[in-house]
This record gives structure tokens, sequence and C-alpha cells, in this order.
């Protein structure tokens, strides 16, 4: 919107100075007023810059009192023959050209903006020529270029083409019609403007364009500033649509026309589109016929493959019980042995080897109990639960060393899951019990309850120790049956807990675990109060 209302006051600006009657740009600037600046440019450069009736006109004219409205400087133009414009800005008579196309040659002594419009060199024959193709075909013939810079496919020594000067471009186009020149070679827009203009006739363009230059305005080196404020003004002429009016003013069309690619991209998505959704739609009728005869024989051979995976795990499972018990029962069978042996007199002694065969049997009762718990991590007595006074109850029942400190983190409203109570409360100490095992007689341990929001909120529970960590290695295999790293552990309590909480719908995992301490996080679907609907299981 800024950009627009900018516009339309330069507009404005530059229209009150059109119908002053002469080409001189009034400073907007109610301030102190600094000096006119004066450009040239060329006299017979149609439609870019020429003398008509009311003074200097064309393209380049109109965009200098645009300019001058734009950034406050008067600027007055005068339009001199090519070479004099030249001559005038090197030895410091004026202050800049108001358009000259961009030379190397040139840019030693100027400084250019950035481009106001293209000059497009192209070769023009008499309309009865047929054998002038392109540059390589006007070798051994004369060629008429206006005074000026020539483009540089024309100035390449391998062509053998003799140039013939002239003053203007009508000039040139009379060399052709006169047979004195073969062809001309100058910029397309202006010997299009000056064909429409005279009416020329018999006049055709031929062969590919020659070169594409730069058309810019060029000042003295001494104003820097004033060209920064000049091409900060161009560019935005360009994003406001002025210099497009412009444009169409003086030469009838686009400054460049791009290629449709937005409306090309979304025809040739459309038409994809339509071809993909046909051929889709026959490859499901196709396969509608095959799908229904294969339904049947994937779902027998489905509950082939659950029979066999039951069998495996089952196989699996009783291999690792046997292997888990193996130890303690060995141990109990070599005590009883030893007792029998050895009698009841050493009573010492006697009362340690019942000590041994009391710890066994109740590792084998744990054991035992912990598969037993893995076959039902469904609990049937569940209900809606206050995580707070689960955790509390763990708390509660914990033993620990002195040296270990507990802290709870809870939050200000109550927050409720739809679980067992028993089972939360199993897998909780089992993780605390891990954590103060891990941190021996000092340390921190931290449980934190939060809730997360979202499409599906959830309420985490986190249980984070102070101890040494879990080696790297062990971090993938700590929820593995029977995996554990402590002698007396039997390598269930996590498997089983991951278990319990993903059949309530939700997670179990490892947070983070270093040198600093290791972190566990049970995240279970949040319920409101009143609202017990169960959570569906995981399968």
């Amino acid at each position: 919107m800024v950009s627009r209302i900018r516009a339309i006051l330069i507009v404005l600006a530059a229209m009150s100075v059109f119908s002053s009657g002469g080409f001189e740009a009034r400073s907007q600037d109610s301030g102190k007023k600094e000096d006119k600046l004066v450009f040239a440019g060329c006299s017979d450069f149609a439609p870019y810059t020429f003398i008509s009736e009311d003074g200097p006109d064309g393209y380049a004219v109109d965009l200098i009192k645009l300019i001058s409205a734009a950034i406050g400087r008067d600027i007055s133009v005068k339009l001199l023959p090519p070479e004099e414009c030249i001559k005038q800005v090197k030895q410091g008579i004026v202050d800049g050209l108001v358009g000259v196309p961009r030379d190397k040659a040139l840019s030693r002594s100027v400084d250019f903006s950035i481009p106001i419009s293209n000059l497009e060199y192209a070769i023009f024959v008499d309309a009865n020529n047929s054998y002038v193709s392109s540059l390589k075909s006007l070798e051994g013939t004369v060629v008429a270029v206006p005074e000026g810079p020539s483009p540089p496919s024309l100035t390449s020594k391998d062509l053998r083409i003799t140039v013939l000067e002239t003053s203007d471009v009508r000039e040139g186009l009379e060399k052709i019609t006169n047979r004195e020149a073969t062809a001309l070679v100058s910029a397309k827009s202006v010997v299009f403007y000056y064909i429409q203009k005279d009416r020329t006739e018999n006049i055709k363009i031929v062969g590919a364009p020659l070169d594409m230059i730069p058309y810019s305005l060029a000042l003295s080196p001494s104003h820097k500033d004033l060209l920064t404020k000049i091409d900060k003004a161009l560019l935005n002429f360009e994003k406001d649509g002025t210099m497009e009016k412009l444009h169409r003013k003086w030469f009838g069309y686009r400054v460049h026309q791009p290629f449709p690619w937005r409306t090309f991209i979304l025809a040739t998505s459309g038409i994809t589109i339509v071809v993909l959704f046909l051929a889709a739609g026959l490859w499901v009728i196709s396969l509608n016929a095959t799908v229904k005869i294969k339904a049947q024989q994937i779902q027998l051979m489905s509950q082939k493959m659950v029979e066999k995976d039951k069998l495996a795990v089952l196989g699996k499972l009783a291999g690792q019980i046997a292997h888990e018990l193996r130890t303690p029962l060995s141990i109990i069978n070599n005590s009883i042995f030893l007792l029998r042996k050895e009698g009841t007199d050493n009573r010492e002694l006697f009362e340690k080897r019942l000590h041994v065969l009391e710890e066994k049997v109740k590792l084998s009762s744990n054991i035992l109990e912990s598969i037993l718990s893995y076959s039902r991590v469904k609990a049937e007595m569940a209900s809606m639960i206050s995580i707070k006074e689960c955790v509390e109850e763990v708390v509660k029942d914990l033993q620990k060393p002195e040296g270990i400190t507990l802290k709870l983190e809870l939050p200000a409203s109550p927050l409720f899951v739809f679980m067992d109570f028993h089972q939360l409360y199993s897998v909780l100490r089992n993780i605390a019990i891990n954590g103060i095992q891990a941190m021996g007689e000092t340390g921190t341990l931290t449980i934190q309850v939060y809730r997360s929001e979202g499409d599906h909120p959830m309420v985490n529970i986190k249980v984070a120790d102070t101890g040494g960590g879990i080696a790297e290695s062990a971090k993938n295999k700590i929820f593995n049956l029977f995996y554990s790293t402590k002698i007396t552990g039997t390598g269930l309590g996590l498997p089983i807990s991951k278990s319990i909480i993903e059949a309530n719908g939700g997670t179990l995992m490892l947070e983070e675990s270093n040198d600093k301490g290791t972190s566990f996080v049970v995240k279970l679907p949040a319920v409101k109060k009143g609202k017990n609907e169960p959570v569906p299981s995981v399968a």
C-alpha cells in the first residue's frame, strides 16, 4: 500500500512538471535549494531521446523527470549529437547522461546506474532480400551502423564486413532503400520506432538477435551519492509498476515478457493429477479381484504365523526361564548337600547355609513372580487414579540410605490417568529402586510430574537419579528380557514395566544417561476428573 501511494505521488508530481510546457524537473524540496543538475542525451535516438516540438522528449527524458521528483533535485536535459554528449560528461560540463549503452571504454569516465532498458541489436534488410539470414551471410557486403557504440558481434575481427557509419537510423534505412548498404544493424526498438513513424515499407528483420546491451543512466564519478539515490528510485519504479507503464507508453510492449511458469506448472500439474487419478482408478479396479482372492490366503497364513510366533516365543521364554532358575537351584542343591554332610554341630555354619537357602529361594520366587506379572500386564481393575497419590505412596514405601535425598516436583492441579493403581505403583517403585541402587550411599532422587498439551494430552512422570549412569553398550539392552547389569538382578523389572505402560496406551523410555545421572520418563494419556473410559490397549 505504501509503495502504491508513493507511486501515485510521484506520477502526480511528474504530471505537474509535464504540464508546464518545459522539460526541467522542479524540485519538491521546500528546504535549502541545491544546485541544478544538467544531463545530456542523444538528440536523435528515438524513442529513448529526441527533440520534438516541445523540446527534449522520449522514454529516458520522461524517466529523468520522474527521478527528479523522486529524489528532490532539479534536473534539466539538453540533447546533443552522440559524440558531443560523451565529450561534455568527460569534461564535467554536464553532470550525467540521460541514457547511454553500457560501454567498457566509457565506464572509465562515468558510473552507470542500474539498467533502465535493454538494447537488442538486430539485422534489418530490404524485404526482397532472400540471401541474408545471419551476420555471417553479410560477409563481403556494406552494413550501415548509426553513430555511437557498435554491438560487439559486429566488431569481430573474423568478419569481413564493411561498416558504413550513419548519423542516425533514418539515414541507415535510406542507405538500404538506395542500395548503398545491404543491411542496417541497430537497436531493434529504435528501428521499429522510425519505421512506424515514417511508415517505411519494404524493410524486414532477419536472423536471431545479435547482442543485448544494457541501457543506463551515466553520472560523473563525483556524484556517488546521487547515483545511489537514483538507483533506489529506479528500483521503486520497478516495484510499483511506474517503469512498466512508461515502457508501454513509448514501446507498446512490456519491458520483459517472462515465461508464464506459474500457469504452465498449474496446467501441467492439473493434467498430471488427472492422468494419475485415472491410472490409479484402473489400477485399483484391476487389483480388486486379486485382493479378494488373496485375502483369504493371507488371513490363513497370518493365523499360522501367529501360532508359529507364539510357539517360538514360548520356546525362547522357556529357555530363558530355565537359564535364570538354573543358578539359584544349583546353589540350593549344593547347600542341602553340605547341610547333610556337615550336620548341625556347627551352629554358625548351619545358620549360614540356611541363610543362603533362604536368599536363593527368594530369588527364584521373584523370578517366577516377574514372569507371571509379564504374562498379565493388562490390568483387570483399571480405574481413574491420581498421579500424586500414587507417587506419594511409592515414596512412603521406599527404603533408602540416609545420604540419599528424595525430591518431589508435583503440579498444583491434580493429574489423573486411567489404569490399575497397583500396576502404576509397581512401575514407579521399580524405576525408583533402580535409581537408588545406582547412586549407592549418597545422591538425589527426583520425581517430577507434569502435563504436556497437544491433540492428545499426556501426563509425564520423570524419575531422575544422580548415579554413575548406564554404560553406552547397555543402553539398547535394558528393556530386553532377563538382561541385567546387577549380579542379583532378574532382568525383568524394566521389560515388565515397559509392557505394563504400553498396554495402558503409554510409553516408558530412557530419556538421558551419563556420568551425572540417569532419567526415565513414563508417559500416559491424561483424563479429566469424572471421565473414566478405559484407554484402548496397545497390541
